[in-house]
């Protein structure tokens, strides 16, 4: 068997220079963002000593992303998504300056913290959905499972640097200079976004939609389409069952009394897991039956989340986050792959756009849950019960949807 099977694919990159810059640009992007929530997580911790508080940072930013995902969505299908995507990312500037601005404040306020990752979400979810839908006319639809593994890479290099940087720079220089870096990256950005070539979605000879009904159909789409519904309940599901991060403040501070820098430790395990799973992600364009290796990949998933709970020290969590970290970039780049290749260009921004809209409830719902079963249980307790129900959930749904475990590879997608 040929080790080549097994490496990443980087054809994308050698082959499109438009591709090039987006990569650039969401890596970027994901580094920042990384290094912010990690800084507005240990913040909050500090300022309420609650993992509910920081839980509901995630609230503060999805609720808004939720919005402006739908309409993302409808307007990455409507017009130039190249534009969507420069703008949205300027906006998410004013986003850094007022965590910056109230960092400088004598007394920060958590309301700011909260309003400042209200705006971040925003932006988030108008640029989210043109940069997927936008994804096949920069490598080509044959070049799908490759670019999700890339794109995943560059989320995971960015997960692992940016929390542990954020970690290191809050122990040393403090959180205003993590911000001020925070703020450097996010203005680069736009700039690199700004060199792609147009991208106007390929609506054919279909006449223009009102927004209401053009959201309907992308609704309609996913509904009653048995394979895209599946991904997208499976994803939740875990997401609101299993997701510890608003735990890990506490974890390294109470659990394991390390402070600033293990928490930056923690936030970026997952990242390394993923990184390693995306390295080795070549054999994702050739799995025969990649809807069972989703499920296989949840069950794990779940299981690492509940290993958490079995020895409080920071190598074995940092072990257990990275194994959640890889089951969930080897699920994302087989899912990501199978929505856009079953996914009609036209579609593909509202259809991107619902995707993302489970992926930012799921994780807000999930990390309100374990704060809450953490505040009732404790943090061990709380991740073994959301853990072990991922793994129960994840069986279940394999052993039932049958649809799901039997969509092959090369089945055909749909023409636009």
């Amino acid at each position: 068997m040929s080790v080549s099977r097994f490496l990443l694919d980087i054809s994308p990159l050698r082959e499109s220079r438009a591709f090039r810059y987006a990569y650039f640009a969401r890596a970027a992007t994901v580094l920042v963002t990384g290094m912010l929530m990690v800084a507005a997580s240990i913040q909050l911790y500090d300022l309420t000593q609650s993992s509910v508080a920081v839980a509901f940072l995630n609230v503060s930013m999805a609720t808004p992303m939720v919005i402006a995902l739908i309409i993302g969505g409808v307007l990455s299908d409507r017009m130039d998504r190249r534009s969507l995507m420069v703008w949205s990312r300027s906006v998410y500037i004013i986003s850094v300056v007022l965590f910056l601005v109230n960092t400088l404040l004598p007394q920060p306020g958590v309301w700011l913290i909260y309003l400042a990752a209200a705006i971040g979400g925003a932006a988030g979810g108008i640029s989210v959905p043109a940069m997927m839908a936008a994804t096949p006319a920069l490598v080509g639809r044959d070049k799908l499972a490759a670019a999700a593994a890339l794109s995943g890479l560059a989320m995971q290099l960015g997960g692992i640097i940016g929390p542990a940087l954020a970690g290191l720079l809050i122990s040393g220089p403090g959180l205003i200079f993590c911000y001020v870096i925070v703020l450097c990256g996010v203005v680069v950005t736009p700039l690199l976004l700004r060199a792609l070539p147009s991208l106007p979605p390929q609506t054919g000879n279909r006449p223009p939609q009102k927004a209401l009904q053009s959201l309907q159909d992308g609704l309609r789409f996913v509904a009653g389409n048995p394979l895209l519904r599946a991904l997208l309940l499976i994803d939740l599901a875990a997401l609101i069952l299993a997701t510890p991060l608003a735990l890990l403040p506490e974890w390294g501070d109470a659990i394991l009394g390390m402070g600033a820098q293990a928490t930056g430790y923690l936030y970026a395990a997952p990242a390394v897991g993923a990184t390693l799973a995306a390295l080795s992600s070549g054999w994702c364009r050739q799995v025969a039956r990649p809807g069972a290796a989703i499920v296989a990949a949840v069950l794990i998933w779940g299981l690492a989340v509940a290993a958490l709970a079995l020895h409080a020290s920071l190598a074995w969590a940092l072990a257990c986050l990275a194994v959640m970290g890889a089951a969930d970039t080897i699920s994302k780049i087989l899912r990501m792959a199978l929505v856009q290749k079953h996914t009609p260009d036209y579609l593909l921004g509202r259809v991107s756009s619902l995707w993302m809209t489970q992926y930012s409830l799921g994780q807000a719902l999930g990390n309100v849950q374990m704060g809450y079963l953490s505040r009732l249980l404790q943090p061990a307790l709380a991740v073994t019960v959301g853990g072990l129900a991922c793994a129960a959930m994840a069986a279940g749904f394999g052993a039932l949807n049958r649809g799901l475990r039997a969509v092959r590879q090369q089945d055909a997608p749909p023409h636009a």
